[in-house]
């Protein structure tokens, strides 16, 4: 066995669930030496790996704890645990950069998530946190025109999110850092998130979110206007990044693709 395939082993181990079931297969395949697969098993099953084997891991939970922290604090003690637990337990928590880290691992939480719930909430938050901040430093606004050009499609910003709290957010925020109760699921507040706002996120009105979920099919801007949407209403999405534009033979080769794979996946 060369170096760089035993080195290549010893950190598949480092980052392995299952140590064991790595050994045996690797040792099956690539070594022919009994001598030689006798003394690596030695090395890889020694207290001196074990240990450097859990300082791998403890650093991968403290990291991915770390990407997530505001979602994971909405929740009991043992169930953050559970789901970092099985995070790293699944390869995570080695993202070479932690806006990787943090988009894996809280999309992972996002389905694990009662709907609705507090913790939820944050988790999409913090999703759009991310997405919006990653994205604001070479964010340009639309022209305008795109509105009335008939070969255009408009559709919810693919860097940009609708996010609803169920009590005010103020509020759940100060009982999290109070270690309190969280209040009650009663309400609905909507913020909206995108990367041309000052801030990033500012509180969202009625109307825009009304037209946030038209546009989760894209449509046409004077389709838009026929409907009675205003059209600085639509202009002030488009200025933030909230709404973008979308050529129509992008959209319909798109939609032929997702149908196709609908298709594929029926038969």
């Amino acid at each position: 066995m060369s170096l760089l395939q035993q080195q290549i082993l010893l950190g598949r181990c480092l980052l392995a669930a299952d140590v064991e079931a790595v050994i045996s297969q690797t040792a099956t395949e690539t070594i022919a030496d009994r001598d030689e697969r006798v003394l690596l098993h030695e090395l890889i099953r020694g207290s001196g790996f074990g240990f450097t084997r859990h300082v791998r891991r403890s650093w991968s939970m403290a990291r991915t704890a770390g990407a997530a922290e505001l979602t994971l604090s909405a929740l009991e003690r043992e169930q953050r645990r559970r789901f970092v637990d099985d995070w790293v337990d699944a390869g995570g928590g080695n993202a070479l950069d932690l806006m990787t880290e943090a988009t894996g691992f809280l999309e992972f939480l996002s389905q694990r998530l009662p709907d609705p719930s507090h913790a939820l909430s944050i988790c999409r938050m913090e999703q759009a946190a991310y997405r919006a901040s990653a994205a604001a430093a070479n964010f340009t606004a639309p022209d305008p025109a795109i509105l009335n050009d008939r070969d255009t499609m408009l559709r919810t910003g693919t860097e940009a999110a609708l996010v609803v709290f169920f009590s005010e957010p103020r509020r759940l925020f100060e009982a999290l850092a109070a270690a309190a109760p969280l209040p009650r699921l009663d309400g609905c507040f909507l913020y909206l998130f995108a990367p041309g706002l000052p801030t990033l996120r500012r509180p969202a009105s009625a109307d825009e979110a009304t037209l946030w979920d038209r546009l989760s099919v894209p449509t046409a801007g004077h389709a838009l206007c026929d409907d009675g949407f205003p059209k600085k209403l639509i202009l002030d999405l488009l200025a933030t990044g909230a709404i973008e534009g979308a050529n129509r033979l992008g959209t319909a080769t798109a939609c032929r693709v997702a149908d196709s794979a609908v298709e594929r996946a029926s038969d």
